[in-house]
């Protein structure tokens, strides 16, 4: 009998396709030279229990504002996030508001179409743009919404009307160039039908 752990075999044998090779995971046949996930799993059947029931795993970014918990429950996968310093944040804004209203410029902000400096816009928490992209914008992030006008200014419109603590501008309403409907809520109906 051949030893399929001695690739030297193979000198003076035809080999025989094999389909273990073929199979999605490319973990392969479970030899010395190959296959240490299946290997592990194979030999550790709690490891093998705990990927395939619930779990949960939480863990904060580099400066611990966010706390990301990700797991799955009922054969269902979540993923949790909780941003620790949104009050700093809308405090922040509040103070950055009040002064762009008594004029105090800001060194750091855009440039205006008439060359002059303006306010920045918003400044808002990253699980909140998360949220509003997940409910209105199916998942896609505001770092490529951006990229397109109308979507930008429909994000903006939401940001104005249901997050208003977070708008940096003046007034607290935003200069939006162009008149945009509002974006869809996910699961609330486009048009309604006179029924």
């Amino acid at each position: 009998m051949n030893d399929i752990n001695n690739p030297e075999y193979l000198d003076d044998t035809d080999p025989e396709k094999n389909l273990d090779y073929y199979r999605q995971d490319h973990g392969g046949m479970v030899t010395n030279h190959n296959g240490i996930a299946d290997r592990l799993l194979k030999n550790n059947d709690e490891l093998y229990r705990s990927l395939k029931g619930d779990w949960t795993r939480t863990a904060a970014n580099k400066s611990g504002n966010i706390i990301t918990t990700t797991g799955r429950e009922d054969g269902k996968f979540y993923i949790k996030r909780e941003q620790q310093n949104t009050e700093e944040i809308k405090l922040r804004v509040k103070n950055y508001r009040h002064a762009a209203e008594q004029g105090i410029p800001d060194p750091l902000a855009p440039i205006g179409e008439d060359g002059k400096l303006t306010y920045k816009w918003m400044e808002l928490p990253y699980v909140i743009s998360i949220r509003i992209s997940d409910q209105y914008f199916d998942g896609i992030p505001w770092n490529a919404l951006k990229n397109d006008r109308t979507l930008k200014a429909q994000f903006y419109r939401v940001v104005e009307t249901e997050y208003p603590e977070y708008v940096c501008y003046p007034g607290g309403r935003l200069p939006i160039p162009m008149s945009v409907p509002y974006p869809t809520k996910k699961g609330e109906q486009k048009y309604f039908s006179g029924h």
